[in-house]
């Protein structure tokens, strides 16, 4: 039998949503959560998993292009900034970063779209 009601667990998951729509980290709200609804931290962590996921969905296909714009412009700040101070290891990693979001999918969809299933191990059967 569930201690809270469906309308109380709908609220908590507006206040996830809220909490993180305000910029708060995921940890923090969980903390801020459990603090003010009684919860436990699992049940916090849950429903503010719940709510990156509706985020997520809300983003329409022009906002994610711009949010991938924007962050391959800070990427490559980033790693232009780490050169310039002689810190190398940053730098590699921000655009080893940068080319696992930007190229590397076209590249699976590119080795997804040549080989199509014909190079399985079913040799056997021919």
């Amino acid at each position: 039998m569930a201690i809270t009601t469906k309308q109380q667990r709908q609220q908590r998951r507006n206040e996830a949503l809220q909490l993180l729509s305000d910029g708060v980290p995921p940890t923090d709200a969980a903390s801020q959560l459990t603090a003010k609804w009684g919860c436990s931290r699992r049940t916090s962590l849950c429903d503010i998993e719940i709510a990156q996921s509706e985020l997520a969905n809300a983003l329409n296909s022009v906002e994610l292009q711009h949010m991938v714009g924007w962050l391959a412009t800070q990427y490559q700040r980033l790693a232009a900034k780490c050169e310039q101070a002689q810190q190398f290891s940053a730098a590699v990693g921000a655009l080893n970063s940068l080319r696992a979001m930007l190229v590397q999918p076209q590249l699976d969809r590119q080795f997804e779209a040549h080989f199509r299933g014909r190079f399985t191990h079913q040799a056997h059967r021919r």
